[in-house]
């Protein structure tokens, strides 16, 4: 079995998954897609990453975000000043 494979793919037929990293498909666009098998390490990482990221855009659009000065008072007292 191949661990990897590359596909040509019309953007009409591109999963829903695939078309929203794009922020969508160009009407009669081909797209090469390129496929392969994570080890168990990366996986793990990659869906962490995604959840983390998933949970600051729940975030934002919920308007759970710091102002500008707020922000840099937090990282001024975790970090010091630069």
């Amino acid at each position: 079995m191949r661990n990897a494979a590359t596909l040509a793919i019309q953007g009409e037929k591109l999963p829903s998954e695939l078309s929203a990293a794009l922020e969508g498909c160009e009407v009669g666009a081909v797209y090469a897609v390129h496929v392969r098998k994570l080890s168990t390490e990366d996986a793990a990482e990659f869906l962490e990453i995604r959840a983390k990221v998933r949970e600051g855009i729940a975030d934002l659009e919920a308007g759970n975000v710091y102002e500008e000065d707020e922000a840099f008072a937090i990282l001024e007292a975790k970090f010091g000043k630069i």
